[in-house]
């Protein structure tokens, strides 16, 4: 900021002395009255530090402090139940791994200027698209018969899962930047913009990746909107998606029945409604108090992914399944409300990208403890075990790192609008 504060400095005290030579002063004694009126320089100084040092965003890590004490927590009642001795698993030990090699990530990207990654946001594009065909077509089959984790040093990274950041922080990117694609006229720009948001969806279809599909098109969609104003193009594309998946889903007679089993496990409660219906059955037998610390009925298999909030209500009762809706509401609201208080577009539309993967996928894992909803493979963010949050907690980082500068961008790298 310094150059700018200098210049706004030196316009004023070029107005002081010339409003003083109007009045007939001479020189050097306009300066010495401008001067005069500028104030001590230390304390302008400590006040524009005040105004322009880095802005720590404390309630959002607090948290997600929160976030990993619960899910340590939970972790910790499923060791005491015994969950150890029947699967030789630690999902604690290893959960707290995941948390502290989050963290780093969190940091580091926190400290990372982020209208640096915005001139890279096509490098950042190829990069995913890149990752995403190395996932695909060298990672072999896993037992779910997918092509998409790659394993290093015995974790087990999903690419395709995590893909979706990347693309909403190079679109962020390559949307907003100055200049990017203005060598070609106004319709071909736009329908470059559509093909951009448009391949990764194609791919993530042609790989039966439901979740990240979805995932990834409402994002991407809302973005685009909020930044093209092409409201008809957005609805046209939301509804042509819509249309699409109703007519695949219903046509494909394994997800047409979870869909049923779903809606109502009622109607399917010994095959694709049965987990629905032991949802319901465990948060409703757990009452204000719950089981209490360490219980592990067999109702719930894996309590430790997919059931882990409806493992917590297990546990520590509707009370606690409150605190957890309150805590989790409480953090979406947090995270979008970021938004409001970055003036800079690309900064902006990060926080909004990051902000929406994160509490979509934080909407669906409370919306399972319904019992009508269908489940899938999208894990509670920061809660459930897995190496996923990794990815939400360098999300985090990001969307923190970007709130950190928001009165440190000069004006001229601030547009007027989006």
């Amino acid at each position: 900021m310094h150059s700018e504060i200098r210049d706004e400095l030196s316009g004023h005290f070029t107005d002081l002395v010339s409003e003083r030579l109007e009045l007939g002063a001479s020189e050097e004694e306009a300066q010495r009255y401008a001067i005069a009126q500028m104030g001590d320089p230390q304390a302008i100084g400590r006040n524009l530090h005040q105004i322009h040092k880095p802005r720590i965003p404390w309630s959002l890590l607090a948290g997600v402090i929160l976030l990993s004490a619960v899910s340590l927590l939970g972790m910790g009642s499923i060791e005491a139940g015994g969950y150890l001795e029947r699967y030789h698993l630690v999902p604690m030990q290893r959960q707290l791994i995941f948390i502290i090699l989050g963290v780093c990530l969190m940091t580091g990207l926190y400290f990372i200027n982020f209208k640096r990654m915005q001139k890279a946001s096509g490098s950042i594009y190829i990069a995913a698209l890149m990752t995403v065909a190395v996932s695909i077509l060298l990672v072999p089959d896993m037992n779910s018969g997918t092509r998409r984790y790659v394993g290093v040093a015995g974790f087990y990274f999903d690419l395709i899962g995590y893909s979706p950041y990347v693309f909403i922080i190079a679109l962020a990117g390559i949307w907003t930047r100055p200049g990017f694609l203005r060598s070609y006229n106004v319709r071909i720009r736009e329908l470059l913009k559509l093909l951009l948001l448009l391949l990764p969806a194609v791919i993530y279809a042609s790989v039966s990746s439901f979740p990240e599909l979805i995932l990834y098109l409402v994002v991407s969609l809302i973005m685009y909107i909020w930044i093209s104003r092409r409201w008809v193009t957005g609805i046209l594309i939301s509804a042509v998606s819509l249309f699409s998946g109703g007519i695949y889903v219903w046509n494909d007679h394994i997800l047409r029945e979870r869909l049923i089993g779903a809606i109502n496990f009622n109607l399917r409660p010994d095959t694709t409604g049965y987990m629905n219906r032991e949802i319901i059955d465990a948060i409703q037998s757990a009452g204000w108090r719950g089981q209490g610390f360490g219980y592990l009925g067999d109702a719930l298999p894996y309590p430790y992914t997919d059931l882990f909030p409806a493992y917590l209500i297990q546990c520590f009762g509707w009370t606690g399944g409150l605190l957890l809706l309150a805590l989790t509401c409480w953090f979406v609201l947090k995270m979008i409300s970021y938004a409001r208080a970055v003036s800079d577009t690309y900064g902006r539309m990060l926080i909004i990208g990051m902000a929406l993967m994160i509490s979509i996928r934080l909407v669906y894992g409370l919306s399972i403890l319904s019992g009508r909803m269908p489940l899938t493979s999208i894990p509670f963010p920061f809660l459930s075990y897995g190496q996923h949050v990794l990815i939400e907690f360098a999300a985090v980082g990001l969307l923190m790192g970007v709130y950190r500068r928001k009165d440190m961008l000069p004006a001229a790298q601030v547009p007027s609008g989006l």
